[in-house]
């Protein structure tokens, strides 16, 4: 089980950096009319950065929740039957 932690883990960090990483382009590309009308200021960059917590934070529980429901599901149900 410990080895599927560390697998979950690692695919984790990865969903998380292409996570990140398509949300800050999609955030520049959807606001580029605002970032021109307004110039960019940290207020700005400010509520992206809440916007991209609370997704994240969201992302997180999903993630964790499904991959330790099926981890356990699997070495406690399926695993123990065979």
């Amino acid at each position: 089980m410990k080895t599927s932690f560390r697998k979950a883990l690692k695919l984790y960090k990865y969903l998380a950096i292409l996570y990140t990483l398509s949300f800050w382009i999609y955030v520049v590309i959807d606001d580029w009319v605002f970032i021109e009308k307004y110039h960019f200021n940290f207020e700005l960059f400010g509520v992206w950065f809440l916007w991209y917590l609370v997704y994240f934070l969201g992302f997180s529980f999903y993630y964790w929740g499904i991959a330790t429901g099926v981890i356990l599901i699997y070495y406690k149900i399926i695993k123990r039957n065979e």
